[in-house]
């Protein structure tokens, strides 16, 4: 990471094209969002667009916008990200899995810096910086033939590899201790033998999977299993249903309600211990996500800065607490 970072302060300096490579939960829409805030566009649009997330027959007019009629149901005119992002950064999420079909005209936008929309007969120019990152090994989808060569080397002027969590060690206490604070949680009450277990375990989910274990001790306290941060207790019995709450910044209303203790209440359902785990869990993350939200004034960029989320994951929890609200 020592070796990265001033490469990563001459590529947020420049403005040539850059594709993020490493494992699923490595940190590579952080580490983009970081590239554009340190960069000269850094007061334009942030704009992202995950080739997984949208449907097949779709990805083009995501891409490029569509005009009115291209399509059945393409009632209306729709910019497409290019021209969302005009004047800032595209970040493609997951270039690998981006159809085959589809990697020329993406080629034509970025060399060429135009775009034609869905249904449009004419060009529209556009200014924007592309960031990509990736799960696979594109060198190794060139040369299958998976991925065409031309749209990788042009898109890979500045190629940037971050490695697993298992081969950065040193930086799990670091990140735990970020977490923790920034999750609410009193930096100074961190227990010492949750960062040695911590750093004992491999992270086969890299940075995320340690930010839930962090989430999963705040939420849990003594239930959660310190022997490997993401397990539980099954063995042994609880010697308390009392949830400990994190001093500092949580409400005083954080994980309890007017009827008593959250554990309590949930407890006199009897449920198996695998669903109470997940209840829990699912409260907390309904309740700290309408406090961050409710503390920056439902501002999700700031919100998602002071919880540590990217924004995607900021909204994809707005998204489930909402689903879980009664």
């Amino acid at each position: 990471m020592r070796r990265l970072y001033p490469l990563l302060q001459r590529v947020a300096a420049s403005d040539v094209p850059v594709i993020i490579e490493g494992e699923t939960g490595t940190g590579k829409e952080v580490l983009a969002e970081s590239i554009h805030a340190q960069s000269r566009r850094s007061r334009g649009p942030f704009i992202v667009f995950d080739c997984t997330a949208v449907s097949p027959n779709l990805v083009e007019s995501a891409l490029f916008g569509h005009e009115r009629g291209a399509f059945t149901g393409a009632v209306s005119p729709r910019q497409g990200v290019f021209e969302q992002a005009h004047g800032g950064t595209l970040l493609i999420d997951e270039l690998g899995d981006l159809d085959s079909s589809l990697q020329p005209k993406l080629l034509r936008a970025v060399e060429r810096s135009e775009i034609q929309r869905v249904g449009g007969t004419s060009w529209a120019k556009t200014n924007v910086r592309v960031i990509c990152t990736t799960r696979r090994n594109l060198r190794r989808e060139v040369r299958a033939g998976r991925f065409r060569d031309d749209l990788y080397y042009r898109l890979a002027v500045t190629c940037i590899e971050l490695p697993p969590l298992r081969k950065r060690t040193a930086d799990i206490p670091l990140l735990a201790r970020h977490f923790w604070r920034e999750l609410g949680g009193d930096e100074a009450a961190i227990p010492t033998d949750f960062l040695e277990s911590l750093e004992r375990y491999d992270w086969p989910g890299n940075v995320r999977e340690l930010h839930n274990a962090v989430v999963h001790r705040l939420a849990l306290g003594e239930l959660a299993d310190e022997r490997s941060s993401r397990r539980y207790l099954d063995d042994e019995p609880v010697a308390s249903s009392e949830m400990p709450i994190p001093s500092g910044e949580f409400p005083a209303h954080s994980m309890t309600d007017r009827s008593g203790d959250f554990v309590d209440t949930l407890l006199r359902d009897e449920p198996r211990f695998t669903e109470a785990r997940e209840r829990v869990l699912r409260e907390f993350e309904r309740r700290y996500v309408r406090w961050i939200l409710q503390r920056y004034d439902g501002n999700v960029t700031r919100a998602a800065e002071a919880s540590g989320l990217a924004r995607r994951s900021l909204y994809a929890l707005k998204t489930r607490a909402g689903k879980g609200s009664t």
